[in-house]
């Protein structure tokens, strides 16, 4: 299987300028061209991406090969692995658990789970905002992922890949991107659900926002619609079959799902519906995590997100919180989902390929949400 890495030396730009007034919609031919256009700059096999603007689905396309040797053409039911996108539904299903009154943010992580012994030294908070110190690096991750592989049916059981390893810092000081930290903290959901971590992400989040595609990587899912993965390009212009040995079921909320744009855009929905998260929840996802010192930790994350701000126009006085996160599985795919809560806005992308400098793709997805939004009643919600 394959790995999803986080790149530490990609920035997004968290505070984007948008030069807009109000304009009508494009028309869905205009999407797709700029869709071709990233295609054939980054020479993806296939591309599918999604547009949900207040909570409706008002784009859906997908172009290219799921399959290039059976040519088999991606459609929007095509399946991707989403990597690092499974750390937003589980800083949604941890708000919502907060409130449900089963879990406290500023409680130890050791009032849910007592192994390993440090979790007696850092909150939920630190570490759902990745600063409580866990290692993202170990060797037991490529024993489990390309090894030992097998299904795994509970966080719990995966707590292996990093409960030997002591923390990289003292809790609260630093930030550190961790995917192991979200097997533990998936692991936390699943005990204060008192359910299966992935049943309740199923009866919670899922089911609520017509996420029918979306899945836990096991052996068993996506047989029908998930994508065949790419890990290069050659100069001749042949691509190269990723590994297909591999088990991406043990990163649970770090990174185990596969799913589609629109089940992520449809998604986006909780970060802003007004039935679904209290305001006092939704504002814990919209903050970013300070330090112990009082600083906001280095990458603006807060519970499963990456926290920025945005700008409608040079001269706009006013500034929209942007959520935003990205996912990569090494040497196979990239996802990204970009949402405007003022706006009820959002825009995801997937494709079976990591092109060179794939993170130049992101800004360009704000870059066509905003031709969708209205931005008078942007301002009136």
């Amino acid at each position: 299987m394959i790995r999803l890495k986080y790149l530490s030396g990609i920035v997004f730009l968290f505070i984007v300028m948008i030069s807009t007034s109000v304009s009508s919609q494009p028309n869905e031919e205009s999407v797709l061209n700029e869709m071709r256009l990233l295609k054939q700059q980054y020479k993806l096999p296939s591309l599918s991406l999604a547009i949900n603007i207040d909570n409706k689905s008002v784009f859906a396309g997908a172009i290219g090969y799921a399959d290039l040797d059976e040519r088999k053409k991606a459609t929007v039911d095509t399946q991707y692995s989403v990597g690092s996108l499974a750390k937003p539904m589980t800083g949604i299903a941890l708000a919502k658990l907060v409130d449900l009154k089963k879990i406290s943010l500023d409680s130890l992580v050791s009032q849910y789970i007592k192994l390993p012994d440090y979790t007696d030294s850092f909150t939920v908070r630190e570490l759902a905002s990745h600063i409580a110190g866990i290692p993202h690096d170990t060797p037991e991750r490529d024993e489990a992922e390309f090894v030992n592989t097998k299904d795994h049916k509970s966080p719990l059981d995966a707590f292996y890949v990093f409960s030997s390893h002591p923390l990289l810092f003292n809790p609260g000081t630093e930030y550190k991107y961790s995917s192991n930290g979200y097997i533990l903290l998936s692991g936390i959901i699943e005990q204060a659900a008192a359910m299966n971590y992935v049943d309740f992400l199923q009866s919670s989040l899922w089911s609520k926002f017509g996420m029918e595609s979306t899945e836990l990587d096991t052996s068993f899912a996506g047989v029908k619609h998930e994508a065949t993965y790419y890990s290069d390009y050659n100069t001749d212009g042949k691509y190269v079959l990723s590994t297909k040995t591999r088990d991406r079921s043990f990163l649970f909320g770090g990174g185990g799902f596969i799913s589609t744009p629109t089940d992520l855009t449809n998604m986006a929905q909780a970060t802003y519906s007004d039935n679904y998260l209290s305001r006092e929840a939704k504002q814990e996802i919209y903050t970013p995590t300070k330090l112990r010192n009082g600083e906001v930790n280095s990458d603006k994350y807060s519970l499963g997100w990456r926290v920025g701000t945005i700008k409608f126009s040079d001269d706009d006085k006013q500034t929209w919180t942007v959520l935003h996160h990205g996912g990569v599985t090494d040497k196979a795919s990239t996802a990204y989902l970009f949402v405007i809560p003022e706006c009820k806005a959002s825009i995801a992308f997937a494709t079976n390929y990591i092109p060179n400098k794939f993170w130049r793709m992101r800004p360009k997805m704000a870059e066509i949400l905003k031709s969708y939004i209205n931005v008078t009643e942007c301002k009136k919600s």
